[in-house]
């Protein structure tokens, strides 16, 4: 009687433990398990959500100093203007020579060139092969280029491309040459040159400079007159114009349908067959 008890206590004990192992693997489990990616998820999307406010107080920060940002272009834009306007540059030219007392006697741009990017140099030429041995190289007869190889070196490549050096140009930077001879006085010459540099809003890159002295002549030839002490100075140097690249060119209008001839010979009158 006590051993059938027993194993009835025995198979009641078992028949639990099944059903609390079938529980934790049928249900329990699998809700720890979606808590769990429910759980990572909720904090990815907090971690997006803080990601985003922070992006969004930045684009504030931004729009709050749009002003500023629209200013400073339109200063680079003044420096670098999106067009050549060249005309317009040469009559401030002819405005900074007036107001410092100096005559311009030639004035002119050149054929503008689009810049790019500086390379540098192509890497010399390896030695030739055929050098004599070395010295200390006994029978063996190793020579500068084997030893060279031996070591481990490598040799450059000549014919490996030139890699751009210095800042990056960018697209579309165009290049205009301009040339200038100014007679004057010492110090107004100096001033001019100096006003061309500073006084004018134009950005403009002095490449050469030559200075000559002048002796007393009068004047003629489209020169002024002179006096010692008087220079002549020949100036080279670019200005600059970068395209807006957010302008969209006008579309191109449609060219009007051509109407059709009449046929010779027909009244213009007479309705045409199926209209």
């Amino acid at each position: 009687m006590r051993s059938a008890k027993g194993t009835w206590i025995g198979g009641t004990v078992l028949v639990s433990l099944l059903l609390l192992v079938a529980t934790w693997f049928l249900l329990v489990a699998p809700q720890t398990t979606a808590t769990a990616e429910v759980r990572d998820e909720i904090m990815a999307t907090e971690q997006s959500n803080e990601l985003l406010e922070l992006q969004l107080v930045q684009l504030r920060a931004d729009f709050e100093k749009l002003p500023e940002h629209r200013a400073e272009l339109a200063t680079l834009q003044t420096q670098i203007p999106p067009t050549a306007r060249i005309s317009d540059y040469l009559r401030e030219v002819e405005q900074l020579a007036t107001t410092h007392g100096v005559t311009i006697t030639s004035v002119g741009p050149g054929v503008p060139q689009v810049l790019e990017p500086a390379v540098a140099a192509a890497p010399a030429a390896p030695a030739d092969a055929g050098t004599a041995p070395t010295e200390g190289a006994g029978d063996a007869g190793v020579t500068d280029a084997g030893a060279a190889d031996a070591s481990g070196t490598e040799a450059t490549d000549p014919a490996v491309a030139p890699v751009p050096t210095g800042p990056a140009v960018p697209a579309g930077m165009v290049a205009v040459p301009i040339s200038l001879t100014v007679v004057g006085g010492y110090e107004p010459t100096l001033a001019f040159l100096g006003a061309l540099q500073d006084g004018s809003p134009r950005l403009l890159l002095v490449s050469s400079l030559t200075a000559t002295g002048q002796k007393q002549a009068e004047a003629g030839g489209g020169r002024p007159a002179t006096v010692a002490g008087d220079q002549e100075l020949v100036l080279t140097g670019f200005v600059y114009v970068l395209p807006d690249a957010l302008a969209v060119p006008p579309a191109p209008e449609a060219e009007p349908t051509p109407l059709p001839a009449p046929v010779p010979g027909k009244n213009p009158l007479v309705p045409i067959a199926g209209e």
